[in-house]
């Protein structure tokens, strides 16, 4: 809006505050806040927070409303094009106009509060399902919930008051929701494949917080939305541009590192296993996306004005369906290779050191039935587990174990033969409670 005092205005056509404003709408200030976003014509004195306004501009504001939602334009047109009635009638049709679009646009604007209402509701409603879903590790639900939630939110952003506050809110939900269901969708299979997950299933930060290495630059797209203000780009402030480069530079291949040496991935290639390549390239397409969302945040910043937020949006979600897609692809594999290939992957041996693991074993479970699920009472009667408690070498898999505040547990997998199709070693996974596994004593005795 134009920030400069016009010389015809009067000082009685003249709204000085939003107090001023909203009480000529007769409505809340608020209200006339938002409606400042369907171009209300409010102007600002630059460098301050003073508006003010023009009553024959929202005048001719609220008649424009009132043909655009009650098809006045032609109407209004005819009765403007008759010279007959003379200057008096045309002033008097203009008054009446002036009324009606004022009540019109008051009628449109309780219908869209109305409708927005709802839809809030329906986001709460929504946000609370996902939460709920999440907090008893219903991951298919929370996926679903999760984009239900998105999509009301999409629709009712724009009725809510842009403030960091709220952008800040907003990306908070929207990176926590990315970062779940891009680690979340191959949890079922873990849950699956380990014995006794059901009873100690995975902690509730784990998806939230591993999926992150997999939309580090969206992340980082998130944050500047929140930050950069009134729509100024890098053009206004080259700090800004550096700690989008050098913040981008470092989520990028902070991730990939982290991805290479904490997940083991590189013994998988000294190891010269078949699947290493399969992984390898996941990895390396998930870095791509991220690179390009890197280069295209970049351009949409950099600039005097930051415009067109739709279509970036829209592909930043672009981008997130093709790394979701394949990090639960990525997330199979590793699945196989904890079955397959435990021993490369995490290399460290450990031993049982109780001479009387099999009495303490059932005793504990005897005492602490609500830590052990069916599935691991049963160990207690099978020779071969029993038998690889006294002889075999256990391999620890550190799965969630940074992320669990109650019923600690940790996973523990030893060799049970092998595969009769492929040859290749099987493993039996298995969670134990923390104070099971202190019981058993399991020692580390060669890496």
């Amino acid at each position: 809006m134009d920030t400069r005092l016009r010389v015809d205005c009067s000082n009685d056509d003249l709204l000085v505050s939003w107090k001023d404003i909203a009480a000529y709408l007769k409505c809340s200030v608020r209200k006339a806040q938002r409606l400042e976003r369907r171009e209300l014509p409010v102007n600002r004195i630059e460098g301050t927070k003073s508006v003010w306004a023009s009553k024959s501009e929202i005048d001719r504001w609220l008649i424009s409303q009132a043909e655009k939602t009650k098809g006045l334009q032609t109407q209004f047109a005819t009765i403007t094009a008759s010279d007959s009635a003379g200057s008096g009638c045309a002033e008097a049709v203009t008054v009446e106009q002036t009324d009606e679009g004022r009540l019109a646009a008051r009628i449109s604007g309780i219908a869209e509060l109305f409708s927005r209402g709802w839809l809030r509701l329906l986001f709460g409603i929504s946000v609370g399902l996902t939460v709920g879903a999440a907090m008893v590790s219903a991951y298919g639900l929370t996926i679903v919930f999760f984009g239900i939630a998105a999509v009301f939110l999409m629709l009712t952003y724009r009725s809510l008051r842009n403030t960091s506050y709220t952008r800040g809110m907003v990306a908070f939900f929207m990176i926590a929701g990315m970062s779940y269901c891009a680690s979340a969708t191959t949890l079922p299979d873990v849950v699956g494949s380990v014995v006794n997950m059901t009873a100690l299933k995975p902690a509730l930060a784990y998806p939230l917080v591993t999926g992150l290495r997999f939309i580090p630059i969206l992340v980082l797209i998130s944050i500047f939305l929140v930050v950069l203000r009134n729509n100024r780009g890098f053009a206004h402030s080259w700090r800004s541009r550096a700690a989008y480069l050098f913040f981008g530079a470092f989520f990028l291949f902070g991730t990939a590192g982290v991805a290479l040496t904490a997940s083991g991935a590189y013994r998988l290639v000294q190891a010269s296993l078949s699947i290493r390549w399969t992984l390898l390239a996941g990895e390396s397409f998930i870095f791509g996306v991220n690179l390009g969302l890197f280069v295209l945040g970049y351009r949409f910043f950099n600039t005097t004005s930051i415009k067109n937020y739709h279509q970036f949006l829209k592909s930043c979600g672009t981008g997130y369906l093709l790394i979701a897609l394949t990090a639960a692809i990525v997330g199979r594999h590793w699945n196989e290779i904890n079955q397959h290939h435990l021993d490369t992957r995490m290399p460290h041996a450990y031993r049982v050191q109780n001479t009387d693991a099999e009495k303490d074993l059932r005793d504990w479970l005897e005492r602490h039935s609500t830590e052990a699920g069916p599935d691991l009472v049963s160990l207690r009667s099978n020779l071969e587990f029993l038998h690889a408690l006294r002889t075999q070498e256990f391999y620890r898999h550190d799965f969630d174990e940074a992320f669990q505040v109650s019923r600690r547990a940790v996973i523990f997998g030893y060799k049970a033969g092998r595969d009769s199709l492929d040859k290749r070693p099987i493993f039996v996974l298995i969670r134990f409670p923390a104070a099971l596994a202190a019981v058993l004593r399991f020692e580390l005795v060669r890496n």
